[in-house]
């Protein structure tokens, strides 16, 4: 035997050295391993491109992404994202919005956590299932995390900042700011599931708002569609039911008018399309203004052109691939049947419906004493056992002692109920965009009657700023929502204090105002008030109590202030305060 060994020692090395290398060939051949991880275009639809350097391609389902690749979407578009890695869930996705555009800053390898580049526009991330390796999304003055969230970001410019603007739905995002350098500005911040928070960038980015309440209206309809996706693929571990999405979905559809907004009924889960053979609508060539160069972005250097689009979408005969859909149920399935048990001022009525069927709405119910205001669920798209109530206001309708009280800000008005003879609840002072608050046009102080009472708004134009140094005055202008240069800016008072800021910010400025220089005489913290979804921000001495720049009655929805969400007394730190209404 060793003698055999010995004989054909050499051919049996060269034998195994060509077993290895055939072995070799066909895992580069048939790309085994993890050569499909990577970012892939699960599916598009309407007017969607990918350029890298100074080639177009057109866009279809199954291809995959690489670093420096811009992704342009045009007018109704929409584009969805899977990350394929060892153990990422087939669920998560990432949907980009309609004129948007976003730049591949790295490579997704599933190795690593891969960094999308959010140029403009939005996008919405679920992420619900735990991913191995995840999605970030990077803005001009922002990171944030998306794994086990589902959330949506959005970025946007006007001529003097920038904006970023983060919805929080499920799970927590992590938002480290970074500055035109790409340096790091904060420790990462933490917003938690059902909040809205948003970042401004001037000089410098930094949060003008996080972990605050919103309301599902202030959503588009396209936004509202996919979370009705995203619920459905959750089930019921998503923070809002799916009531609540339609409703809301509903009424945007209904108020933004448009033919492509159908209602929503009830939708169940959709596997996200992945055909290749689909066909994409796709947008003409877009056209490149320099050939490629080094494009910067913070914290990264991408080859990748300036890309600015200039043609309309091309029409195409086949049917565009969508985001998941939702499912028509009309029929009953299998003899299946549901309870829909309706109440009407206490009174139950019950009814036994098939599975996918609608329920007998009845008529508006006649209440004496009572308005009746509507439904608190749909009658259609039976699906499961269902409590539908009708909803009546408070106040009795024939109450002679209370009055409605039409309040009308702009082109917004809500109704308020007034008790006979007192005074409407309503504000002294208000900031409303572009225009400035001159008072109400009726007195509010007697209410004896239904009536309407409305603000009086003049467009703005400038303000006169006074600041004050030391009992001297100096007075510029400043346009509205604009900012101000202080003409002199002192070092020190004539007691030798040194000069540490402004008692009042030098930005946005929406009124008459007064500025006041401030010199330490002992340590000084900055307290910002929000009132009314307004900042307003003070230099208080430390231990002394914070002057609130006004005392709220009510805010714009004429909800009465009760009071503020911290203590006012002894200040021993930067703190933020904020107006609660009730």
């Amino acid at each position: 035997m060793k003698d055999f060994i010995n004989n054909f020692k050499i051919p049996l090395i060269l034998g195994g050295c060509a077993l290895i290398a055939i072995v070799i060939t066909l895992i580069v051949v048939t790309g085994g391993g993890g050569s499909s991880y990577g970012l892939y275009i699960s599916s598009a639809s309407g007017s969607v491109s990918v350029t890298n350097a100074d080639t177009v391609t057109s866009t279809s389902s199954g291809d995959m992404l690489k670093n420096g690749d811009i992704v342009t979407l045009g007018a109704n578009s929409s584009c969805v994202l899977t990350y394929k890695g060892k153990k990422n869930s087939d669920k998560n996705y990432i949907v980009l919005g309609s004129d948007s555009q976003i730049v591949v800053s790295g490579d997704f390898n599933g190795k690593d956590n891969g960094e999308l580049f959010l140029r403009s526009g939005s996008v919405i991330g679920n992420f619900a299932d735990d991913d191995r390796y995840s999605i970030n999304i990077r803005t001009a003055d922002s990171m944030i995390t998306t794994n086990k969230s589902v959330s949506k970001i959005s970025y946007s410019t006007n001529e003097f900042m920038s904006y970023t603007d983060l919805y929080t739905f499920m799970g927590d995002n992590s938002i480290q700011l970074y500055d035109s350098a790409g340096n790091t500005v904060n420790n990462a911040e933490l917003q938690i599931e059902k909040k809205w928070g948003r970042i401004v960038s001037e000089e410098g980015p930094s949060f003008e708002a996080l972990n605050l309440d919103f309301d599902l209206e202030s959503l588009s309809a396209s936004d509202l569609k996919n979370l009705i996706t995203i619920a459905a693929i959750i089930g019921e571990e998503f923070p809002y039911t799916p009531e609540e999405l339609k409703a809301a979905y509903n009424k945007k559809a209904e108020d933004e008018d448009s033919e492509d907004l159908p209602p929503v009924e009830e939708q169940q889960p959709t596997e996200t399309v992945t055909d290749s053979s689909d066909v994409i609508q796709v947008a003409d060539p877009i056209v490149t203004t320099t050939s490629p160069i080094e494009t910067t972005l913070p914290g990264h250097t991408t080859a990748a052109p300036v890309v600015v689009t200039t043609a309309a979408p091309v029409a195409t005969t086949a049917a565009p691939v969508t985001t998941p859909a939702p499912v028509e149920t009309s029929a009953n399935d299998g003899g299946v049947t549901h309870t829909v048990t309706i109440i009407i001022d206490g009174e139950e009525t019950i009814q036994e419906i098939a599975h996918g069927g609608n329920a007998v709405k009845p008529e508006d119910p006649v209440i004496d004493g009572l308005t009746f205001l509507g439904w608190d669920g749909s009658f259609d798209n039976i699906t499961e056992d269902r409590i539908i109530t009708a909803l009546f206001n408070e106040f009795a309708s024939n109450d002679s002692n209370m009055h409605s009280v039409t309040v009308v800000i702009g082109n917004r008005s809500n109704t308020i109920q007034v008790e006979h003879g007192k005074s409407a609840n309503l504000p002294s002072t208000m900031n409303v965009e572009g225009y400035v608050f001159k008072g109400w046009d009726k007195d509010f102080t007697n209410i004896t009657e239904d009536t309407v009472i409305t603000a009086i708004l003049e467009a703005a134009g400038t303000h006169t700023v006074t600041f004050v140094v030391e009992g001297e005055t100096y007075t510029i202008q400043a346009e509205h929502g604009g900012s101000v240069i202080p003409p002199y800016i002192p070092t020190a008072d004539r007691n030798g204090n040194r000069f540490i800021g402004w008692d009042k910010s030098l930005d946005n400025i929406v009124l008459d105002t007064t500025i006041t220089a401030v010199f330490a005489e002992g340590d000084y913290h900055v307290v910002t008030f929000i009132i009314d979804g307004q900042f307003h921000t003070v230099r208080t001495a430390d231990g002394a109590t914070a002057e609130p720049p006004y005392w709220p009655i009510s805010d714009s929805n004429g909800n009465r202030f009760l009071g503020w969400d911290k203590s006012l007394d002894n200040i021993t730190s930067d703190i933020t305060i904020t107006a609660i209404y009730g």
